[in-house]
């Protein structure tokens, strides 16, 4: 009598399979999660420039413009801050005109911050 010899996977190969397959779904999960953080942190990267553009582009719509401050609050937590101040740097500027140096900043989550800087002329 000959004896058959059984065909099939042993345990420790079935292991080691199981072993290298976990390890590659943990790098494949980790490079996705990264992908999904990137990808809101742009979004909100994105709202953050719309939403100072915006200011700006408010500001710029001001005729004249004046020295001063304002804040305000969007809705997704977005925090603006606008800053226009007088900008005397510019030495051959006409006298009818005054430049104004305007800041617009956006703020959100923690510690990120989007800012638009300009300059802008305003009739004296």
């Amino acid at each position: 009598m000959k004896m058959q010899r059984q065909q099939g996977f042993s345990l420790l190969e079935v292991l080691v399979a199981f072993a290298i397959l976990a390890m590659s779904l943990g790098v494949l999960y980790q490079a996705f999660g990264g992908s999904l953080r990137n990808l809101s942190v742009s979004g909100n990267y994105t709202s953050a420039m719309i939403i100072a553009e915006s200011k700006l582009s408010e500001v710029a719509d001001r005729v004249p413009l004046r020295q001063g401050s304002e804040q305000g609050e969007e809705k997704g937590g977005f925090r603006w801050k606008v800053d226009v101040l007088p900008y005397e740097e510019l030495e051959d500027m006409p006298r009818s005109f005054k430049p104004y140096h305007v800041h617009v900043r956006v703020t959100w989550g923690q510690g990120r911050s989007y800012a638009l800087d300009t300059l802008r002329l305003s009739d004296k």
